[in-house]
């Protein structure tokens, strides 16, 4: 399909501050995810209270975030061993997961890296993501992300 000036662009590639040899990469969200997002955001959960009755509770913060991670997911090079990719190592998600999936692994994820992946789709995706990341502290070593950074990773 040919949408002319409203074409996707290409997925972005984050690489982590505190480990800039692993890399997340995302795509732009298409109408579908967009749709599915609002879904998920409509459909309420269901909670029980001290007393008993239940209620609807719209979702929380952090799985509106995981959610919106795992809708745009398009790759990473974290492993399930410290083998890396090239050297024969499986990657913790791949492509065409469900989102129920890719959610799955989120929750085993360190917070810190989960919220990093959230603020960069924020950086690249009008109305998606989180808030800015804090500023690394001084003897922490940030390195240009998905801006600066010449190499394709496929």
């Amino acid at each position: 399909m040919n949408f002319g000036k409203y074409a996707i662009l290409q997925p972005v590639t984050y690489y982590f501050r505190r480990e800039p040899s692993l890399w997340w990469k995302f795509k732009p969200p298409t109408s579908g995810d967009e749709l599915s997002m609002a879904r998920y955001l409509n459909r309420g959960k269901l909670t029980l209270s001290a007393d008993g009755p239940s209620r609807e509770v719209p979702p929380s913060w952090i799985e509106v975030a995981h959610r919106e991670i795992a809708l745009i997911f398009a790759g990473t090079n974290i492993t399930k061993s410290e083998k890396s990719l090239e050297e024969g190592g499986e990657a913790i998600l791949t492509v065409g997961m469900e989102p129920e999936e890719i959610e799955a692994i989120l929750r085993l994820m360190p917070h810190e890296m989960v919220m990093e992946i959230w603020a960069a789709i924020g950086e690249h995706v009008p109305g998606w993501g989180g808030p800015p990341l804090e500023p690394l502290a001084e003897d922490e070593a940030e390195i240009p992300n998905s801006e600066g950074r010449e190499e394709e990773v496929s």
